[in-house]
């Protein structure tokens, strides 16, 4: 069969205001592009080689050909990409090809998308990846597939990074899978509804393997469990940052607050080649308190301690804070300003809260009659799309463009992108 998966294009945090333009074009942070993440690439390992198969990437202006003679067409997205991925998938309907939707946001409202596709995917795709495309063969696909049991990491394949371009991307930093799966259930996060509670290990060698075979320099580990507190994913991460220590090699890791208070344990990421920390304000309670107006100076203190024991150790702080949580109000956007400020932070993004279908935000602002529409294109945690408790919606809006204007209002792009090797793009 002739195959041809698709990457429904999203619009970026800042994309669609005006209002940011200047800060967007001088800084790029929050509006760069990247290569896709490994749902595809990983489905592409898994395809006999008698098959051909073909990437569009919607996010850099690849076309999407409905005319093409393509036997099926299989698209994975989540949220922010569901109303083009639908307008994709209605479009090669209309032409009579076969459509297979997958990834989160299908994984979690599966009717919804199977009333734009002849198949979904539910959940982890490894284990059906092959059946459906048996099934597709003999034109006889079920409209709902979901795996009989949870996926043994030690099983993935190396995912088929070559099926894109990497050239055409503001950013080269290869995303690299570590574990799946998360016993944090953050009020944000749709990981433990997707992967399970239930924290999978991917086998160090197989990591090592993965990025020995890449002809690149930055890699980009995606799962911002390793970070958790414990010894077993403290273990795990350390072991896997000796191995990469040999490999020259930069390394940007993703956490939220629950991160460890022990100095050495950033030099010694920092040793594996470790050169930023994308930290998520707003879905774990540690940074959730932080924001809050009982945050005591202790912990005020304490959360400060965690920013510069990465900035000591020479990992770059990156922080991404939320703002329209419920607890939050007009005095929030000061004091993430404030907490910036004292903790020396100089690389941030802002988000607002977008209630993602299987969180138990979504679930609870949905339960409420808060959602306001489903326009999924302004899901992109850029835009107000739930009724907030603190603010009406526009003043959260306002609020929103206020944290990105006042935070770097003094600041230089080459001091706030100093971890990122970016390609230059007209």
């Amino acid at each position: 069969m002739k195959i041809r998966f698709i990457y429904p294009r999203f619009r970026k945090f800042l994309e669609g205001h005006p209002e940011l333009d200047e800060l967007v074009r001088r800084h790029l942070v929050g509006n760069y592009t990247m290569p896709p993440s490994l749902a595809i690439p990983i489905l592409a390992s898994l395809t006999d080689s008698r098959h051909e198969m073909l990437l569009t990437d919607d996010n850099i202006g690849q076309p999407v050909d409905y005319g093409e003679d393509v036997d099926l067409v299989a698209v994975s997205f989540f949220t922010p990409q569901a109303s083009r991925a639908y307008e994709i998938a209605d479009g090669f309907r209309a032409a009579g090809k076969t459509v297979v939707l997958g990834g989160i946001h299908p994984s979690l409202r599966p009717h919804e998308a199977r009333e734009h596709a002849d198949a979904v995917c539910v959940g982890e795709g490894e284990g059906v990846w092959r059946r459906i495309l048996a099934d597709a063969e003999r034109g006889m696909l079920e409209p709902i597939y979901t795996p009989d049991k949870t996926y043994n990491l030690a099983d993935a394949p190396i995912p088929r990074r070559d099926i894109f371009s990497d050239n055409d991307y503001h950013w080269d930093a290869h995303l690299v899978m570590t574990t799946r799966g998360c016993p944090v259930r953050c009020e944000g996060c749709p990981v433990p509804e997707k992967e399970g509670t239930k924290v999978r290990l991917r086998p160090i060698d197989d990591i090592i393997e993965d990025i020995r075979g890449m002809p690149y320099k930055e890699f980009y580990f995606t799962d911002d469990t390793v970070m958790l507190p414990g010894k077993k994913y403290q273990n795990y991460l350390l072991k896997i940052m000796e191995r990469t220590a040999e490999l020259d090699i930069r390394i940007f890791l993703a956490s939220t607050m629950m991160m460890i208070p022990s100095p050495e344990f950033y030099r010694r990421l920092h040793a594996g080649g470790a050169v930023s920390m994308y930290t998520v304000f707003g879905f774990d309670r540690n940074s959730r308190r932080l924001l809050s107006d009982e945050c005591t100076r202790r912990e005020w203190r304490e959360a400060i301690d965690l920013v510069r024991m990465n900035e000591d150790a020479g990992i770059h702080f990156f922080a991404s804070f939320g703002i329209g949580f419920d607890e939050h109000n007009e005095r929030t956007a000061d004091r993430i300003l404030k907490f910036a400020g004292d903790a020396g932070i100089d690389c941030a993004e802002f988000y607002i809260p977008a209630p993602f279908p299987g969180t138990p935000f979504g679930i609870a602002a949905e339960n409420q009659g808060r959602i306001l529409h489903r326009d999924y294109r302004l899901w992109n945690t850029g835009n107000v799309v739930f009724r907030p408790r603190g603010f009406s919606p526009d003043q959260l809006q306002q609020t929103f463009f206020y944290l990105w204007k006042e935070f770097y209002r003094d600041k230089e792009p080459q001091e706030t992108l100093k971890s990122f090797t970016l390609n230059k793009h007209e």
